[in-house]
């Protein structure tokens, strides 16, 4: 199950990053986080906590609250 949302959670900051114009090398640049990091983020294979998905989302002024609303809209879906 942990993993399920951690692929959601990753799949949902990919989007947002894409919606923005960013490459993964571009967000590094903006958040210090290296791309190697931010790629396993994305597809779910490491586990964040919330102030490292605050980080990564800071640069396109989304915070924590509709993220996770985007999260859990995408997680009900899955579930039905």
């Amino acid at each position: 199950m942990k993993a399920d949302f951690l692929k959601i959670v990753g799949s949902e900051l990919k989007i947002v990053r894409i919606e923005n114009g960013d490459s993964q090398e571009e967000l590094a640049i903006k958040t210090g986080v290296a791309t190697s990091t931010i790629s396993k983020y994305e597809i779910g294979l490491k586990d964040m906590n919330l102030s490292k998905i605050e980080q990564l989302l800071k640069p396109y002024n989304i915070d924590l609250f509709i993220f996770f609303n985007r999260v859990l809209a995408k997680t009900q879906r899955k579930e039905s």
